[in-house]
């Protein structure tokens, strides 16, 4: 009949279809041999598919190694073991044998380097990791020449997300553009690294140094563009599949030393996910552990190949939601992902341990039950069942950890990003462990362990690289292996809709056991007819995250980089007028380099070309050098008046690279004359705007430009004119400001204080339409203000204000005070504070007292000079200046310090002025005529819309206070026959609008409204 085994298994059938089946009767079958069987043991059945009661033949047991073995046999399997893989199935020995090198460090190292192989195995990347990569090409490009080096280098499985960067020679490159699929990038001229001239060739310019084509690894990519115009590479080497990058070195001895090492930092495999209903998402770049790990499951070219209907993607979609859980990593810190995936898969090794790496990095359990694989994160959870006595047949066994199978530390080793992604360690206890609870600090569990230090090493490195999330994986480690009790007991089948990972409570009164939490690591069916479970202590507060320490970060180690020198801090020039014995005068060009911070640099190299002659016009010239070594000042003799050199200056250091060039230009000044009068000096008026702009002069030794105002249309001076701006730095060519109606003027001055001959004048009439004029104060005729060693001069009846001359004005003797303030007699108050534009009128000229004409200065009655005050009575313009200043308060009592006034906006409510006289050689002053401010607001409005009247009346309240009442506009909505409103109490600050029908009774209405007035207060 049938073998003692088969009749085991049958019985063992009847007795699982009879627990489920109304008495009498079997209620399930699951083929036609099992039918037969049933039916000869009295048994008639159902299908499975109308029942819906689990098949016996599909408990997971029966699917494991152990069950396809015996399948061979028998397509009726029984007694198995179920063992799922785990991410960690017990405390273990240290995984990462204390050595100097490690394997984590090891393979970090393999992932980092560059091989040259054409059958080598290529990784996966899941996440962001910096790789290596193979080599798989390498050409010259023909010629003899040895200028350009071609390189193909495979990174990874395609397709992936992106590529972030890329490094050579440990050095980041910069591109010119985003790094994207087949399209070709070169080095941005910002990178002092790859973009540099040629050190041999003296009229070279700094280029790229290398070109890159990244290919993201599609199955339908093309063949590279640029390694396509080789020879070699033709259009069927696509590399389908693979993420490469196709690269051309140019040679440069500052750049290179041999073939480049190329890494990139990658954001890896574009996986596909599903969403809530199990629907598939479409592929993307991730990071969480679960849909890495059914990437690698049900791919067929790196990975197992599954059948997604292999899959239980509600486990793999429970998971994802676990590994996403958000958590605190330190105080104050982002919140980060509870777990991460970053991992580089060696696909030369065993399938299984790439899963079981994986799975490491999430806690994870991969139980294959009812045909299908299942994930399940070891988190805190809930019990399924509890097992009592009733449950548990015959004894059991209960088991601690040996002493090698426990530990008072956990040193878990992770790769990190900020350490150019390296093999780092963290561990717990941390080494200041003071802020923990005594039971968690690591002295306590050392005497508790006997005095002996119990410390356990593991790898994460493969897939962790983040020291929060690895730190974690260290604390629940050494929880787990300080409170992890084996229990295995035999229990009857009312225990068999279990899998692995599962927890389950125990009451057992023996242990003192009250539904005490379990988690299944293995099932194993008995030919009793029991189930055997392996089970191990579980604990939720394992695994509840505990915010850490943030961890400060450590400093690399950046030793110098013999290819990149510092260039000089900068060179000097200057010219200047030598005479030889025989009275020869030449003009020399002095250079003055500042030094390099680079302490390597041995010496520095001076060059020289002209670019114009003495009429500006341009020479042809190459760059010579007039001085090599250790100095830091040189000098080319017998330059031209007036024309152009262009002067570089580089380090070299003791290997012979050179930096980069610092470049500058001179024109020579030798005698030559004041600055240029400024050119095609013009006005746009935009709104309220005044865009002022002007052709830049060509003298090198220029400073900056000065900007003047005056309110004459007609006749406007440079004396008679007020600073607008009195420094506007060069290259400027423009320059906008608030619009004032009169004339602007400009004037260039070079680095000795000399201004252009002649000012450059535009005028404009256009008023603005944004400001309104407030008050005007003048200080003319009786400028009857304070003095200070000023005094009130009367010309033919016309009173001027200017420093008191000591003496006869015209007398050689006579003198004048360094420096005299006339304080204003007027002040300006606004009624609050406000922001203010302040406009300035000054007419004023500019004597000299000490200088005479035809032996003295004429009287009134003489003809040839009249007496009144005329440009050529003084020559010293330059040296007399009249500085007008403001200052201002919010109550009229404190006053800020007086500074330079400028015309443009002030804020204040109170405003006092005063003008500052200045003699820089005591001779000349400055005579001021008519002195007067004018201050105005600008306009402005306010407005409100969809507003609900209530009733009884609406206040609005402006936002900011008005100088004047406003003018208020109010546009009612949905107002009926008869409707009206009335506004009252009208102010600066608000208004109140009450809505009537026509029987004047208050009522509710919406309204928009706008105030438009002068000025805002400000608060």
């Amino acid at each position: 009949m049938f073998r003692w085994f088969e009749k085991l298994l049958i019985k063992l059938a009847k007795k699982i279809l009879n627990k489920h089946a109304p008495k009498g009767e079997f209620l399930a079958y699951i083929n036609k041999r099992e039918e037969k069987l049933l039916k000869q043991y009295g048994g008639a059945g159902l299908e499975v598919k109308k029942t819906k009661i689990k098949s016996f033949f599909s408990i997971g047991a029966f699917f494991s190694a152990v069950a396809s073995f015996f399948a061979t046999i028998n397509p009726i399997v029984a007694i198995v073991v179920t063992v799922a893989i785990a991410w960690i199935m017990r405390p273990k020995l240290p995984e990462i044998p204390d050595y100097a090198v490690n394997e984590a460090d090891e393979f970090e190292r393999g992932v980092l380097l560059n091989k040259q192989s054409n059958d080598s195995n290529i990784p996966v990347i899941y996440g962001e990791r910096l790789v290596g990569g193979t080599r798989v090409f390498v050409d010259s490009g023909g010629g003899n020449t040895n200028q350009y080096l071609y390189m193909a280098i495979v990174l990874a499985e395609g397709e992936i997300n992106s590529i972030e960067e890329i490094r050579i020679d440990e050095k980041v490159v910069t591109w010119s553009g985003s790094l994207s699929h087949s399209v070709e990038r070169e080095v941005h001229s910002s990178d002092s690294n790859f973009y540099k001239a040629d050190p041999n060739d003296e009229n070279s310019s700094a280029e790229s140094l290398i070109r890159v084509e990244p290919h993201f690894g599609t199955d339908g990519q093309s063949a590279s563009s640029l390694l396509s115009t080789l020879s070699n590479w033709g259009s069927n080497h696509r590399l389908r599949g693979l993420c490469y990058l196709a690269l051309r070195f140019k040679w440069n001895q500052d750049a290179f030393t041999g073939i480049p090492k190329v890494q990139a930092k990658i954001k890896g495999r574009k996986v596909r996910t599903y969403n809530s209903s199990l629907v598939e998402q479409s592929a993307s770049f991730q990071t969480n552990p679960a849909w890495c790990l059914l990437d690698y499951l049900t791919n067929a070219r790196y990975g197992k190949g599954l059948a997604i209907s292999e899959i239980d993607l509600q486990s793999f979609y429970d998971a994802s939601q676990v590994c996403e859980t958000q958590v605190t990593p330190y105080s104050g810190g982002s919140d980060i992902n509870i777990f991460d995936t970053n991992a580089v898969i060696d696909t030369s090794k065993k399938l299984l341990e790439n899963v079981r790496e994986l799975l490491k990095g999430c806690r994870g359990y991969l139980p294959y039950t009812q045909g299908k694989y299942n994930l399940i994160i070891e988190t805190t959870g809930t019990a399924s069942i509890t097992l009592t006595e009733d449950d548990i047949i015959g004894g059991y066994t209960l088991t601690t950890p040996a002493k090698n199978e426990k530990f008072n530390r956990v040193i878990v080793s992770y790769v990190e990003p900020s350490r150019n992604f390296q093999v780092d360690e963290v561990q717990f206890p941390p080494l200041d462990d003071s802020g923990l609870p005594s039971a968690d600090q690591h002295a306590t569990m050392k005497t508790d362990d006997g005095g002996f230090l119990l410390e356990g090493r593991f790898d994460f490195g493969k897939v962790i690289t983040n020291k929060y999330q690895a730190e974690e994986m260290a604390e629940i480690i050494l929880r787990r292996t300080r409170d992890s009790a084996r229990f295995s007991i035999n229990v009857t089948f009312s225990a068999y809709d279990l899998a692995i990972g599962d927890i389950v409570n125990v009451t057992l009164s023996s242990l003192g056991y009250n539904a005490k939490p379990f988690r299944i690591l293995s099932i194993k069916f008995n030919s009793d007819f029991t189930l055997g479970l392996d089970l191990v202590e579980h604990q939720n507060s394992h695994y509840t995250w505990t915010s850490k320490d943030e961890i400060p970060a450590i400093p690399s180690t950046n030793l110098p980089n013999p290819f990149t020198i510092q260039p000089p801090a900068g060179i000097t020039l200057s010219d200047n007028l030598v005479e030889y014995n025989d009275g020869t005068v030449i003009t020399r060009l002095s250079v003055l380099v500042s030094a390099s911070p680079d302490k390597f640099v041995d010496q520095y190299q001076v060059e020289v070309k002209q670019l114009t002659d003495r009429n500006g016009d341009a020479v042809t010239d190459n760059f010579r050098i007039i001085g090599k070594g250790s100095s830091l000042n040189y000098q080319l003799l017998n330059v031209i008046d007036n024309a152009q050199y262009q002067v570089r200056c580089k380090a070299i250091n003791g290997l012979g690279v050179s930096s980069t060039f610092v470049t500058d230009t001179r024109q020579i000044i030798g005698q030559t004359a004041v600055p240029s009068d400024i050119e095609n000096f013009s006005i746009n008026v935009l709104g309220d705007q005044a865009l002022l702009s002007w052709t830049p002069i060509n003298d090198l030794d220029l400073d900056y430009y000065v900007l003047k105002f005056s309110s004459d249309l007609v006749n406007p001076t440079w004396q008679n004119s007020v600073d607008l701006v009195d420094r506007i730095g060069r290259p400027a060519t423009s320059l906008t400001i608030p619009l004032l109606t009169g004339s602007y003027l400009i004037k260039a001055q070079d680095k000795l204080g000399n201004q252009s001959s002649n000012e450059t004048i535009v005028t404009t009439n256009i008023a603005s339409v944004n400001f309104v004029n407030q008050t005007t104060i003048s200080e003319h005729t009786g400028f009857t203000g304070t003095k200070s060693n000023v005094s009130v001069v009367t010309r033919d009846s016309t009173n001027f204000i200017g420093l008191t001359a000591t003496g006869t004005v015209g007398n050689t003797a006579t003198r004048v005070p360094a420096t005299g303030t006339y304080d204003f007699a007027n002040t300006i108050d606004l009624g609050a504070k406000f922001k203010g534009q302040f406009t300035a009128s000054v007419t004023q000229f500019i004597e000299d007292v000490s200088e005479v004409f035809d032996n003295g200065r004429p009287d009134a009655t003489t003809l040839f000079d009249d007496g009144r005050p005329n440009p050529f009575d003084g020559t010293s313009s330059a040296d007399a200046h009249t500085i007008l200043e403001i200052s201002t308060s919010d109550d009229n009592i404190t006053y800020s310090a007086f500074k330079p006034f400028t015309i443009g906006e002030h804020i204040g409510r109170y405003f006092k002025f005063r003008v500052l006289f200045t003699s820089d050689n005591l001779k000349a002053r400055s005579l001021i005529q008519q002195l007067s401010i004018t201050a105005s607001l600008s306009k402005r409005s306010e407005s409100g819309n969809d507003i609900s009247s209530g009733t009884g009346g609406k206040t609005i309240t402006y936002d900011f206070g008005f100088k004047l009442n406003p003018s208020i506009g109010i546009s009612a909505q949905s107002m009926s026959s008869g409707d009206y409103y009335s506004i009252t109490s009208k102010s600066t600050t608000q208004f109140t609008i009450e809505f009537y029908n026509s029987s004047d009774t208050s009522i509710d209405r919406t309204f928009d409204y706008i105030v438009q007035g002068v000025g805002q207060v400000i608060i």
